[in-house]
């Protein structure tokens, strides 16, 4: 698996000729020494090896090999920490090569003089040239291609023995240096890039991709879960020996991972740093970012600036951050096993200092993590106080600040206005409105301040929250009447709290059936994120937008504007959670309004994974999209799955029912549909409309602004399923007119399909008392008992509008095999072998018009 570990034993085979040097014709060959075998430095000399024996635990890099032998630059340089895989992997390379005589020197990273190097590398190429210039001569006229390995390079290597290698790279021979190192030589790098001798891999090409990630972990330990799988590579970001070190493989006794985890960095990290570069690496463990000025700032008796500098330099596992390479932190597998090794007292100090360093840097929301780590929950208030409503939209914070309320005790929470709009927003934001109605509250009860101004300011903030309260409760007059009247009071300073008011006046009137003042809405919420710069408030209104072309059926549309928002995000840095998570569910959906299971089920993975990350209430449409998803291939058990994840993940997150309990309902109409369970179906789909209508009708969830009328076409397809034909006609017509006035045309075109389902049942039930007399050759030509069924009369009625297999098993709600079966049916009943054929048939028949 790349690792280098700890054993570089040599084979000892020998191989006939002279023993001093390596033959072309035999098997790939080189010596390896180690400073361990100086005392028999002689008898080692004389016996050529083979390359030091792999590793028993190994995972080819065939990506790495194949860039590492596509050319021969003079230097081919490995440069990073520990673990790897350097060793391991300039073994893979020289044993898949044939011709070039080699020579291999494990340094063990320990500092040689040039007159040592030199002994040891003449002995290995068996040459009598053992003075520095003498040898340097010998390599340079040597008429045969050498492959010099140096592992393991020193840090700290003499002046004198930098300069001799300097002058071998510019010497005119064969010679191909491959050194690996964890801290780049002092060498004349440059010249060497520019004259294109120099291949040079960092610790970021050396880590396993995600593909070799996955295969190491599957050797190891095949049964872990997605979730394992995922924290372990966020640990590691690839590091090949922290990888295996942290799985539970078997033979390792029963020390847990990070047991050995210390051990191993304790003996290839901390033992080869001196006492003041240890005490500051096990800080940095303590602290998520740091930079050369932090550091000199935490630590200015140690010169804490230069010696996170020369820390860098040596490779001691540090990550960037940015793109200018300010701020680092340490590998997170690295900090975490290093972090029990400071007191508590140690640890707090630390922390608290570097809390306000971070704070006045701009990295509020690490100052707050930081406080809160210590237990100085007055600190970590503060700090919130400082965040803004764009930092809430952003990333994954939704959930970080809805894990810090429910650590922080509540006098803290509310204990200024700013703090008490912030919680509401979050908490309007993840659906949960009982808190969030307290909170509310709350701020009504702000006691008045001597400035009317404020107050007026203040006034103005809580009606735009309880506007938006009202309109997620399904109060329509009341969601209006509190944003309008907020939209007259508030400032340009408070331009978010005016977005709040405008997205919320769109999404009621989205629900209510007002598509053109929806519209009008939405463009003013646009327009206003435009100006203040708030790409996150740009993508999240254009979601709302989205979701409307979707209702009016503009699926072309919607497309171009998904694939516009992904751009907008991809302009932003960091991980986006909460806007990803929205723009995959809504392309999710339209691959699935389009049969595009596969692509769907992709998608909606992906937003079921960022919204998770995020703390987003959406995840609820991702689940019950893969639950449609998986009815469509007729897997109706995982589709009821699904489902109930659903209902689990809503009630865990402490959401209100009344966001989300409608719509679980009508996806197990949608699964009752495809089971043609139209007896259980049809109570079940009054009953929900008798909840929705009530003694005070509701708006439907926001999210969701189509819901009543999609239960509506359940309460339909229900009562023509249990024979009650006319009362779901008429259900339906009126149904198609409201979808029509509100401008549904998703919907619009349902509701025909299955007003055209009905005619088509009426039409082969007419058929069978008429067709003999119609059509007496064909009634003649089909056997006793092969007449068309009604639901095949169904299925061939949507085959003659065009519609495909997959458009007909959503329709019917069947499954697609099953549609497949209706189709080889209907032709063999008909003497056809086309679909053209079949409709063309039944015409003649006079089953269909």
């Amino acid at each position: 698996m790349g690792l280098p570990f700890h054993a570089r034993e040599d084979c000892t085979n020998s191989c006939p000729g002279n023993p001093g040097v390596l033959q072309e014709g035999c098997a790939p060959m080189l010596v390896s020494m180690s400073c361990r075998e100086q005392n028999t430095a002689v008898d080692a000399i004389a016996r050529p090896a083979h390359p030091p024996r792999s590793a028993p635990v190994y995972l080819p890099r065939t990506r790495l090999v194949d860039e590492l032998l596509a050319r021969a630059p003079r230097l081919r340089l490995l440069c990073a920490p520990a673990g790897y895989g350097k060793t391991a992997l300039l073994n893979e390379c020289l044993r898949q090569r044939t011709a070039e005589h080699c020579a291999w020197l494990d340094l063990e990273g320990r500092q040689l003089t040039l007159g040592q190097f030199c002994e040891r590398l003449a002995a290995s190429v068996g040459t009598e040239a053992r003075e520095p210039l003498a040898l340097l001569e010998w390599l340079a006229r040597s008429p045969d291609v050498w492959w010099l390995v140096l592992d393991d390079y020193p840090a700290q290597s003499s002046p004198e023995l930098d300069e001799w290698i300097d002058r071998l790279l510019r010497a005119q021979g064969q010679v191909q240096l491959w050194v690996s190192c964890r801290q780049r030589p002092s060498w004349k790098l440059p010249r060497l890039l520019l004259e294109g001798q120099l291949l040079e891999l960092g610790a970021g090409q050396l880590a396993f991709d995600r593909e070799e990630f996955d295969a190491v972990v599957t050797s190891f330990e095949a049964s872990a879960e997605p979730v394992v799988r995922d924290t372990l590579w966020r640990q590691t970001h690839g590091w090949c020996a922290g990888t295996y070190l942290l799985l539970n493989a078997a033979g390792r006794q029963e020390r847990a991972g990070e047991l050995w985890m210390r051990d191993y960095l304790g003996g290839e990290l901390l033992a080869r740093v001196d006492a003041d570069e240890r005490k500051m690496l096990l800080g940095i463990a303590q602290l998520p970012r740091v930079s050369t000025a932090h550091c000199q700032q935490l630590w200015p008796d140690l010169d804490g600036g230069s010696i996170f500098l020369r820390l860098l330099q040596s490779q001691a596992f540090f990550l960037p951050l940015d793109n200018d390479a300010h701020w680092y932190c340490l590998l997170p597998a690295v900090a975490r096993a290093l972090q029990g090794e400071m007191s508590a007292a140690g640890i707090s100090q630390l922390r608290l200092s570097a809390c306000r360093l971070l704070c006045n840097d701009g990295f509020v929301d690490e100052a707050v993590e930081l406080a809160l780590s210590i237990g100085y929950v007055d600190e970590a208030a503060c700090y919130m106080e400082r965040l803004t409503l764009d930092w809430l939209l952003n990333e994954r914070n939704l959930f970080t600040w809805l894990d810090w309320r429910a650590r922080l005790p509540s006098r803290l929470l509310e204990c200024t206005p700013n703090l008490i709009y912030m919680n509401a927003r979050a908490l309007l934001s993840s659906w949960r409105l009982d808190e969030a109605q307290a909170c509310i509250a709350r701020l009504a009860r702000i006691s008045p301040h001597p400035k009317a101004s404020i107050n007026v300011r203040i006034l103005a903030n809580w009606q735009a929250l309880e506007g938006t309260l009202q309109g997620l409760l399904g109060n329509a007059e009341g969601a209006f009447e509190h944003c309008e009247s907020a939209l007259q009071h508030l400032e340009l300073r408070d331009w978010q709290s005016s977005f709040l008011c405008y997205s919320t006046l769109a999404r009621v009137s989205m629900a209510a059936g007002e598509t053109l003042q929806a519209e009008r809405l939405l463009q003013q919420c646009l327009a206003l994120a435009r100006h203040q710069g708030c790409l996150a408030s740009e993508v999240l209104i254009n979601a709302d937008r989205i979701r409307q072309l979707i209702l009016n059926g503009a699926l072309t549309e919607a497309e171009r504007l998904v694939r516009e928002c992904f751009g907008l995000v991809a302009r932003l840095s960091g991980r986006h959670s909460l806007m990803l998570g929205r723009l995959h569910l809504l392309q999710g959906e339209l691959h699935l309004l389009r049969g595009e299971l596969d692509a769907s089920e992709k998608a909606l993975r992906m937003a079921l994974e960022h919204g998770t990350d995020s703390g987003d209430p959406y995840t609820l449409h991702a689940l019950l999209g893969l639950s449609e998803l998986h009815a469509c291939r007729g897997d109706l058990e995982q589709a009821r799955i699904y489902v109930s994840m659903a209902t689990r993940a809503m009630q865990c997150a402490k959401i209100k029912d009344n966001c989300y309990q409608s719509v679980i309902v009508y996806q197990q109409l949608r699964l009752l549909a495809r089971q043609e369970a139209w007896e259980r179906m049809l109570p079940m789909a009054q009953a929900a409309l008798a909840s929705i209508r009530g003694d005070t009708p509701r708006l439907p969830p926001l999210h969701a602004p189509s819901l009543h009328q999609r239960i509506e076409l359940m309460a339909a397809l229900g009562e023509q399923g249990t024979g009650q034909v006319e009362a779901a006609r008429q259900r339906l017509e009126l149904l198609l007119a409201d979808c029509s006035n509100r401008c549904f045309g998703n919907l619009v075109s349902e509701v025909r399909r299955a007003l055209a389902r009905i005619d088509a049942q009426s039409a082969a039930s007419f058929s069978r008392e008429t067709v003999p007399l119609a059509a007496p050759n064909v009634r003649a030509e089909t056997r006793p008992g092969q007449e068309l069924t009604p639901r095949e009369v169904a299925v061939l009625k949507l085959v003659a509008q065009g519609l495909s297999n997959q458009e007909i098993s959503n329709q019917l709600f069947i499954s697609l095999n099953t549609v497949k079966a209706h189709t080889v049916h209907i032709n063999h009943k008909l003497g056809v072998k086309r679909r053209t054929q079949a409709v063309m048939q039944a015409k003649a028949m006079g089953v269909l018009d």
